[in-house]
């Protein structure tokens, strides 16, 4: 299964295995926002550190919702503000959890695997074409509501950014 995203609409004029087209192949496990490393391009004069990556992820993101949806790049705001207050509530546990690194990693490292958001998607079931404004995936399905963010780093082995190279 693939899912489209950043599109208004399907394409009229350009065959769906157009390599310009900007799809995931989805699997079976679940998309999350360091699941794929992020283009060159959105890496453009950050500063170090978690505040200044988040702020680029957060731009890149807003990229997708297209120009003009205010309500939109509200939304993906508002679920990265939830990804980080839920990191900030449970603090304490993600610091005993990354102890043994001796400060390699921080509790925002792990805000990177919460489910990523794909604004503007599409996808087929069977011969029926779906549309969200905001879709998630979970590795089984679909969501187009806001997902749990419950422990959503549970099942990751450690903390993977996606600023790598």
């Amino acid at each position: 299964m693939r899912i489209f995203y950043g599109l208004g609409r399907l394409p009229q004029t350009l065959d769906l295995d157009d390599p310009r087209l900007p799809c995931i192949e989805l699997g079976t496990l679940p998309l999350r926002l360091n699941t794929m490393k992020l283009p060159l391009a959105a890496w453009a004069e950050i500063a170090p550190g978690h505040a200044a990556r988040w702020t680029a992820l957060e731009s890149w993101l807003h990229r997708d919702c297209g120009d003009y949806n205010k309500a939109l790049r509200r939304a993906v705001s508002a679920y990265l503000g939830e990804i980080a207050a839920e990191i900030h509530t449970h603090d304490a546990a993600l610091r005993r959890l990354l102890a043994p690194f001796d400060g390699f990693y921080t509790p925002q490292d792990w805000s990177w695997s919460a489910l990523r958001p794909l604004p503007r998607a599409w996808w087929q079931s069977g011969d029926d074409w779906h549309h969200a404004d905001l879709a998630y995936w979970d590795g089984t399905c679909v969501l187009t509501h806001a997902p749990s963010l419950a422990a959503f780093w549970a099942g990751e082995t450690l903390p993977r950014s996606p600023f790598r190279r």
